[in-house]
């Protein structure tokens, strides 16, 4: 009997160790959904010990205000964000889900440039420090030494409305969130100019994921495997995302892909989006990033911090081949 007893004491000891809840907190209609739900109905949060359950919440702020309040372990959001949480003394770190790259869009055949843009209505999500249109500004000033602020007429408004403004036609152009970019790409809109164009006129020649998984830091390392088992998981999702069709198949219905060139697009997007390295040279690079939406963004942007703290990117190598 008491054999009998420990062995029962030993398996609900591993059941509960191997089963660690973890909660992620993501918007209701995000795209961060689509991989979560390759991780769940693959069983791979299982695979890696985890019990994930996925929190849905309204808005970006009800995202941010659920970390902060730890009702839940991890979101999706930017290193700026978590940069500027740390110099006003939050712990949070940040391991790249994304870099899928703002860009701006336009119909309009006689838009070359962004000169092209003067006197024209543009739509830009996220305010008046978007990071594409902040990184768009610092270009502009570049390139043509002009102020892209004074040239264009901005519409600033939420990205499902910005998407419906272009497809009445009555905004010449816009900045907006990728998989919105994708829509208008399937409906034959152009793209302008995306950020890599403007990364590589700033000599920035590495990718620099702009969104990703943050938690807190002293979170993560009394957490630790869990955390990086996460990771993992997360990483064999976008693996199985990156080849195989039967995986988007399935989730077609979440993504609300109205027809096949839609589709086709939100698929292309999301894998161009697939960060298969974060190495030293990726941060190097995130570094001049951050100094050029300092310069363009100032305190409104990024608060009290005045560099990127070597601490804001969490230590991470994924065991993947891809």
């Amino acid at each position: 009997m008491k054999i009998k007893s420990l062995f029962i004491m030993m398996f609900l000891f591993i059941n509960v160790y191997a089963n660690q809840t973890l909660k992620v907190g993501v918007l209701a209609f995000g795209t961060v959904n689509w991989e979560l739900d390759v991780i769940k109905h693959n069983k791979l949060d299982k695979k890696y010990g985890i019990d994930l359950q996925v929190i849905k919440l309204a808005s970006k702020n009800a995202v941010s205000i659920a970390i902060q309040s730890k009702s839940v372990d991890i979101i999706v959001t930017d290193w700026i964000w978590v940069n500027r949480q740390r110099f006003e003394g939050r712990d949070y770190t940040f391991y790249p889900y994304s870099r899928a790259i703002g860009a701006l869009y336009t119909s309009n055949k006689d838009i070359k440039t962004l000169l092209d843009l003067k006197g024209k209505r543009l739509g830009v999500s996220g305010g008046s420090v978007d990071k594409t249109w902040l990184l768009f500004q610092a270009y502009t000033k570049s390139k043509y030494n002009q102020n892209l602020k004074k040239i264009v007429d901005p519409v600033f408004a939420a990205p499902p409305i910005l998407y419906k403004k272009m497809l009445d036609k009555s905004l010449d152009a816009s900045i907006n969130f990728w998989h919105f970019n994708a829509k208008l790409k399937a409906k034959e809109f152009r793209k302008l100019i995306d950020v890599q164009e403007v990364f590589n006129t700033f000599d920035i020649r590495n990718d620099v994921p702009l969104v990703g998984w943050t938690f807190s830091q002293e979170f993560a390392k009394n957490n630790k495997e869990t955390v990086n088992n996460f990771l993992q998981a997360s990483y064999e999702a976008k693996k199985l995302l990156n080849s195989s069709e039967s995986q988007w198949d399935r989730i077609r219905n979440l993504m609300k892909a109205k027809n096949d060139n839609t589709f086709r697009a939100l698929k292309e997007g999301y894998r161009n989006g697939i960060v298969k390295e974060f190495s030293a040279d990726e941060k190097e690079a995130a570094s001049k990033v951050f100094e050029l939406l300092y310069k363009e963004g100032g305190k409104s942007l990024v608060g009290k911090s005045t560099h990127l703290d070597k601490e804001t990117f969490w230590d991470f190598n994924p065991d993947i081949n891809w």
